[in-house]
């Protein structure tokens, strides 16, 4: 039997809070006596699991969120950015909105967690004791994948824009500058990546802004898989659609490296030199997981370059390779 959006959310609070609370919930019911909870990494999973645990727990748990950025910019909706329809400020919320559920903020970085201690240290050499660990610090690039791009100066001449923010304004302007008749060209990965139908939906969103301001211009998709690889039927449809003309899909188009001098890319069997083009690199969990050994890479799993198991994972849940108290 179906369960109802507000039955799934009432067994998933209890369970999740269960997940949680195990092992601490006969301490005492002042936060700052009682136990303690550390997030680290402010985007949707760890700002929502701060809150929620904060909620639940009827603020008997002391919840510290600790996120280097001073403000959430929805990476989903940037695509929107590129598109002319929203501007980055639409996508930009401050921490303080957890201020009312008590959560503890930190503007910091985490570096290096202690599992046997339950420490997390900071950047600023502060040392956070945790009851319990929630996990949640995005996604690394694979710069080494691109040798040109391991320079900061490369990468911000050939931009990704796959964590919005500056890049994404940068972006936008770009686009805005390109001649009517330039061709902009996107290189996608080889599959596992953080928001599969993320790529082909910016396409749509630039031959969107191609179709009504620069109706001579064309998006070059460089997919490094051999096809589409999330909802391809509706990503199909619109190309050979709404934007027919705008998008030309190339699968099977491995990135070897890029001339960042002359803008262009080197592919296994071509070389591609458009006006100017955009590369996402490959991706695997942030540097803290992976000095933990939650998240090892195997060619068996496309998952498992995320996770530290071919399972699917919830933002609290664990797994064999997990340190005990610690989630992700």
């Amino acid at each position: 039997m179906r369960q109802s959006r507000r039955e799934f959310l009432r067994t998933g609070s209890a369970s999740i809070a269960a997940a949680v609370l195990g092992g601490i919930g006969g301490c005492a019911s002042l936060p700052d006596k009682g136990p303690k909870v550390v997030v680290v990494g402010g985007g949707f999973a760890g700002a929502t699991a701060a809150k929620y645990v904060r909620k639940w727990s009827d603020g008997k748990i002391a919840v510290t969120l600790v996120e280097r950025g001073s403000t959430f910019v929805s990476c989903p909706l940037s695509n929107l950015v590129l598109g002319g329809s929203r501007q980055i400020a639409d996508l930009t919320v401050p921490y303080d909105g957890l201020d009312k559920w008590g959560v503890r903020r930190v503007t910091d970085e985490a570096m290096a967690i202690d599992p046997a201690a339950r420490t997390v240290r900071l950047s600023g050499g502060t040392t956070l004791p945790y009851d319990r660990l929630i996990l949640a610090p995005g996604i690394d690039f694979m710069w080494d994948a691109i040798p040109a791009l391991a320079g900061r100066e490369a990468q911000e001449k050939i931009l990704h824009a796959w964590k919005a923010g500056a890049q994404t304004i940068a972006l936008r302007r770009q686009l805005e500058a390109m001649p009517d008749g330039g061709v902009f060209v996107m290189h996608i990965p080889k599959a596992p990546f953080r928001c599969p139908p993320g790529p082909y939906e910016r396409a749509c969103q630039v031959a969107f802004y191609f179709s009504t301001q620069k109706k001579k211009s064309k998006v070059i998709i460089l997919d490094a898989n051999d096809d589409v690889v999330s909802k391809k039927g509706l990503f199909t449809a619109a190309w050979n659609g709404r934007y027919k003309g705008y998008v030309e899909y190339r699968p099977n188009s491995g990135l070897v490296d890029v001339d960042v001098a002359t803008l262009t890319a080197k592919l296994e069997f071509d070389n591609v030199k458009p006006h100017f083009f955009k590369i996402i690199p490959r991706q695997h969990a942030g540097a803290v997981p992976r000095a933990l050994g939650m998240a090892t890479p195997t060619a068996a799993s496309a998952r498992s370059t995320f996770s530290a198991s071919s399972r699917p994972r919830s933002a609290v849940s664990t797994s064999s390779a997990t340190p005990p108290r610690m989630h992700s």
